[in-house]
């Protein structure tokens, strides 16, 4: 089943923030992609709606975040519809034009599709270092090791908006084949948290219990509960805490 374009917006009457649901085309973000109108029989077409969309800044690839920056100031009390159009998925394939409803009052309220609160943020990304690096003459040739990979990873790799206490802070790192029991440690999975504010901060190392399923090659990262004695994989318990990036990092050193 094919994912959504949109997974959430929020719009106010300075940005419109977009979360995409599945992964984009770069190439798919110009402002000519995103048709601000009425949504009257005979709608009314606002031109330039946002400032010139820098890929750079304004759209976080990790997260498929993206923000838009309002340009025009819209009718009160009118309702308005962002279609968004023309984007090409990760397999250049064109996604069906989906929408984004909303009411400009005195403020702009989101219709039911958006949230007038942004989540809060919690994101868990996996670095895959168990991907291998071979030469060929002096070109360096990224490729999957043919007999051992990750082939998935749940929750998806750079997931943005998670609940306090998804899968009661099991991350589950599905290999092509069982790694041997030996790297089932902290030393060759780490797991690891960054506070998301302005300035800089460092990752901080967690300790995570690693275990692995009884005869499927998935490897289970439990992130430790935010009590004062922390617990595994339970329920009724917060384990990603708000505001907070977490990853795991695989070590290049698991095998087989």
């Amino acid at each position: 089943m094919a994912l959504n374009l949109l997974d959430y917006a929020q719009v106010d009457t300075n940005t419109v923030v977009i979360k995409f649901g599945r992964t984009i085309k770069i190439s798919s973000l110009k402002n000519e992609n995103f048709i601000v109108q009425t949504t009257s029989a005979t709608p009314t077409i606002v031109g330039n709606p946002f400032l010139p969309i820098n890929t750079v800044t304004d759209y976080n690839q990790i997260s498929r975040t993206l923000t838009l920056y309002w340009d025009e100031i819209l009718l009160p009390n009118t309702e308005y519809v962002i279609r968004v159009i023309n984007f090409l998925d990760a397999a250049n394939e064109l996604i069906a034009e989906e929408h984004i409803v909303f009411v400009k009052c005195d403020e702009a309220t989101p219709s039911s599709f958006s949230s007038i609160r942004v989540p809060d943020i919690q994101e868990v990304y996996i670095e895959d270092y168990s991907v291998r690096t071979d030469a060929y003459t002096s070109v360096q040739i990224i490729a999957k090791n043919p007999n051992f990979y990750i082939s998935a990873v749940n929750p998806v790799s750079g997931d943005f908006y998670l609940d306090n206490s998804y899968n009661n802070g099991r991350v589950v790192i599905a290999f092509n084949s069982r790694p041997a029991s030996n790297f089932l440690n902290n030393i060759y999975f780490k797991a690891q948290r960054k506070k998301i504010q302005r300035t800089p901060s460092r990752w901080e190392n967690i300790t995570a219990r690693v275990s692995m399923h009884s005869w499927k090659p998935e490897v289970y990262v439990d992130f430790p509960s935010d009590d004062a004695t922390p617990v595994y994989y339970t329920d009724n318990k917060s384990y990603f805490e708000s505001g907070y990036k977490y990853r795991i990092i695989v070590s290049k050193d698991v095998g087989i």
